[in-house]
């Protein structure tokens, strides 16, 4: 793989997780687990440091790998230059040395030198330059004046091809060959003697061992531990190699032979060794030294073992590793704080509003700061002020009217209008308070009527009546106003329990003392007029109409006929089902021209609701 498909493909993958985190972070995907944010906030850190490391990594892996491979290239062109220059050097000294040989060996034959001492200057040329392993002096005709050879001969022919050119006056070169006799790389040299007059009068020719030139060469050029170089020749066999078993052997089939003749460059290639081991092979193209037959490029070749070679990347690369686990561990602890500095202020100011809707209006934040966490902590602050502020104004507003009526107009609900509805309106009052008042000094008449008021007013709010005035030591109360309820039903338990509170009041006045209280209480049903009026500065929530009036004088008839609670007609006859009534004898009220029914009040027919026990 190359370096720019590393990094494109290592790219591309960090690049779909990317977009997959920005839809589960736009989606709320990790909004369910109760450590989320912190895991948001880690994913995008380790990812970011991940994404970092790896495209870095991944380049640095590959960009040393090909600059390995690109030294031992250029390693193989120094050597394959070094090679080259030793064949070019070894053609000119071999070819200096023959041409002087040739012309002594040709001086000596005209002073009739015989073919032994002919031998002896051969043997003693070949004895100073021991590469030479046969050398023969030959007439011009082609026969053999003087031989010498290091091994034993086969008895193969002359080339003629040689001896035809030197014939006529060539220097010739021969192609470098593979003897069955010396078993070695063979580069057979003949030169031409000429005369005075430039006629070919004899030749010398001399079969070199290239090999053995190139062994020590090759044996001195390693790589790394286990590499090490090969020179192959045109017929693909290789020449020169460390293991000097390996020589003869065949290799033109190796992916790096064909390639090096191919390219005739140099470049390299990874493919298997005949053991199944994974190597390295850079090679380079060398010019054959051969003039004539098989002119194919010999091969010079750099076997290196590639995990080998990687090792110090590898080792890097588990450096590389070491230093990403030491980045995540970093990269956790700093996710851990962002979202704790985060998530703790926030479960503060959860906590914060989970006491106030259990109603604890006094806490507050103490979250500091102009972050958005010490903002909305400075807003939720000024939250529960104006709460506490509103629950204050509702409840000094419950103290003058009933708790419903309160809520609804805090909440907007209620028509700041008037409106005609049929209501059921209750007057209180206490009997001959005028008397017993000039007994008792200012402020005990205050704690008197506080203490009163107290338990009527909590006997209307009980019954879904709404509290409409004080007038002296009596109360005026509405019920249906608000909420369209049995009202009539409502207005009547509220005065049987006003009775029975006061029944409770008369019971402490007596272990005080203090002489006993009555109370009349007169109730009606009638369509009035309810809503807020009065002037532009100040409005009251109440009722008008005659019904009003004609429930205040019912109240008054209580002390005629020694009644608690007296009711009209129109009130009876939704309640007469519900509690036991006594019809009392018509009377015509002050500014009313007819007689009006009405009834006593004595008792209910069924259990009523429980109420609260009072101490």
């Amino acid at each position: 793989m190359s370096l720019l498909a590393a990094v494109l493909i290592t790219t591309l993958v960090w690049a779909v997780l990317f977009v997959a985190f920005l839809v589960a972070v736009r989606g709320r995907w990790l909004a369910r687990f109760h450590r989320g944010f912190f895991i948001q906030i880690g994913i995008a850190l380790l990812g970011v440091a991940l994404m970092a490391t790896s495209v870095v990594g991944v380049w640095g892996y590959f960009a040393a790998r090909q600059v390995l491979d690109d030294d031992l290239e250029i390693q193989m062109q120094d050597i394959g230059k070094l090679v080259e220059g030793q064949v070019a050097h070894d053609l000119e000294r071999i070819e200096r040395q023959m041409n002087s040989l040739g012309n002594s060996l040709a001086a000596a034959r005209a002073k009739g030198v015989s073919t032994a001492e002919l031998k002896g200057f051969l043997a003693a040329a070949q004895s100073f330059e021991t590469n030479y392993v046969q050398m023969r002096f030959i007439d011009g005709d082609g026969t053999i004046l003087a031989e010498t050879r290091t091994v034993q001969s086969s008895g193969e022919p002359m080339n003629r091809i040689g001896i035809a050119y030197n014939q006529e006056g060539k220097p010739f070169v021969s192609d470098a060959y593979y003897s069955d006799t010396f078993k070695r790389e063979i580069l057979l040299v003949s030169l031409p003697i000429k005369d005075e007059n430039g006629k070919v009068t004899s030749m010398i020719m001399s079969r070199f061992d290239l090999a053995a030139e190139f062994a020590e060469l090759i044996k001195d050029a390693t790589f790394n531990q286990s590499g090490f170089a090969t020179l192959v020749d045109g017929d693909g066999q290789i020449i020169a190699h460390p293991d000097s078993s390996r020589l003869e052997e065949d290799v033109s089939d190796w992916p790096a032979v064909q390639a090096a003749r191919q390219s005739n460059d140099t470049g390299a290639l990874v493919a298997k060794n005949k053991s199944g081991q994974n190597r390295l092979y850079v090679y380079r193209a060398i010019r054959n030294p051969s003039t004539v037959g098989n002119n194919k490029p010999w091969v010079l070749l750099t076997e290196v073992d590639r995990d080998e070679e990687l090792a110090g990347l590898r080792r890097l690369r588990r450096e590389l590793g070491f230093g990403v686990m030491l980045v995540l561990i970093c990269g956790l602890l700093i996710a851990h704080q962002v979202s704790t500095s985060v998530t703790e202020p926030l479960e503060r100011l959860g906590d914060f509003a989970k006491r106030i809707g259990t109603g604890d209006l006094t806490t507050r934040t103490t979250i500091a700061g102009r972050d958005v966490s010490g903002r909305l902590s400075e807003r939720l602050n000024d939250m529960a002020n104006g709460l506490q502020e509103r629950d204050h104004v509702k409840e000094v507003f419950g103290r003058y009217i009933a708790t419903q009526v309160s809520d609804k107009i805090l909440k907007g609900e209620v028509n700041l209008g008037g409106e005609s509805k049929r209501v059921t309106i209750l007057f209180s009052d206490i009997r001959n308070f005028t008397g017993m008042s000039e007994s008792m000094a200012p402020q005990q008449v205050v704690s008197f009527l506080n203490d009163y008021f107290s338990e009527m007013v909590d006997a209307v709010f009980e019954h879904g009546g709404v509290l409409d005035k004080f007038m002296g030591d009596g109360l005026m109360a509405v019920f249906g106003s608000v909420e369209d309820t049995e009202h009539e039903m409502g207005a009547v338990r509220a005065a049987l329990r006003m009775r029975a509170l006061l029944a409770k009041i008369n019971g402490v006045r007596a272990v005080s003392g203090i002489p006993p209280i009555a109370i009349g209480i007169g109730i009606h049903t009638d369509a009035c007029i309810v809503g807020n009026i009065g002037s532009r500065k100040r409005l009251e929530y109440t009722v008008v109409g005659d019904g009003v009036n004609t429930s205040s004088r019912l109240q008054a008839l209580n002390k005629e006929y020694g009644t608690t609670i007296l009711i009209s007609e129109t009130t009876y006859e939704k309640i007469k089902d519900h509690f036991d009534c006594r019809q009392m004898p018509d009377a015509q009220l002050r500014g009313k021209t007819k007689n009006l029914h009405f009834y006593e009040v004595l008792n209910s027919k069924v259990v009523a609701a429980p109420v609260p026990e009072y101490a």
